[in-house]
């Protein structure tokens, strides 16, 4: 049985679905996902500061065909620096660049979001690669986007290999600017496919130190959501809205669809 009880809202965005404000009193701590830092999300965030985790989801893709309802890219910076000019800790904020489409130019896209956050001092990025559900695939088709692996479900080797290659570019980005390696962490949860990201749940044993919970040995890697799943087997959902967000997005990150 886990020693810990971990909130996370993967069934919804924590930016526009404040329900989760009510259920911080049951868990030990909380990882909070969202593509929208509201002011009333920050005004929450920092009531529970010492408690939460922010995945701040940001592809690079808002306000376009696929992220319509997303605030544009230069919003979400603006808003990440607004959470964190409130008084929220910076390395309690982890960049989560989630879906990544494996072409060339999606891959370019996600190292653009990436190498600028660098820019700004954040080490700690989640990245995982689209998947192609039958109903995802059917929003791609309706606008007139191009399949990524045409009818099948998952990215084929050579397109992982592209997703490592963006990896590398961003760890050179930092070498470049003359940082420490040792300080960035790309991590990804249910990509076995990926050599060049650190293997990690959403919630895992780096979150427990981070929030100041001590598990004495490593925390199990049950996982029990889909294969590969690595998360800490203490991970409770804070949102019970299990349908698609207003955003609007056709690149449905992979948490969203597997609370459908």
């Amino acid at each position: 049985m886990p020693a810990y009880k971990i909130g996370i809202t993967e069934a919804g965005d924590a930016g526009v679905d404040l329900s989760w404000v009510d259920k911080m009193g049951s868990v030990d701590g909380a990882v909070l996902i969202t593509k929208c830092i509201s002011p009333n999300f920050v005004d929450a965030a920092m009531k529970f500061k010492d408690k939460i985790i922010v995945h701040a989801t940001i592809t690079g893709y808002g306000g376009t065909i696929l992220e319509p309802l997303v605030p544009y890219p230069y919003e979400q910076y603006g808003a990440i620096m607004y959470l964190i000019e409130k008084g929220f800790p910076k390395e309690k904020i982890v960049i989560r660049v989630d879906p990544i489409i494996p072409t060339r130019k999606g891959c370019e896209r996600a190292l653009n979001v990436i190498k600028t956050f660098i820019d700004m001092g954040f080490n700690r990025y989640r990245i995982s690669v689209i998947d192609m559900y039958p109903h995802v695939r059917e929003r791609f088709k309706a606008v007139g986007l191009p399949l990524p692996y045409g009818p099948k479900f998952s990215p084929n080797e050579s397109q992982l290999r592209a997703v490592d290659g963006m990896i590398l570019d961003a760890k050179n980005h930092l070498i470049s600017l003359g940082k420490p390696l040792k300080d960035l962490r790309i991590e990804s949860c249910a990509e076995p496919g990926l050599t060049e990201a650190i293997a990690c749940g959403c919630i895992s044993g780096y979150d427990l130190e981070l929030l100041k919970l001590y598990y004495g040995s490593p925390p199990d890697k049950v996982g029990y959501q889909r294969k590969n799943c690595m998360c800490y087997s203490g991970k409770v959902e804070l949102l019970e809205h299990k349908q698609q967000c207003p955003h609007s997005c056709l690149s449905v990150s992979y948490t969203h669809l597997r609370a459908h």
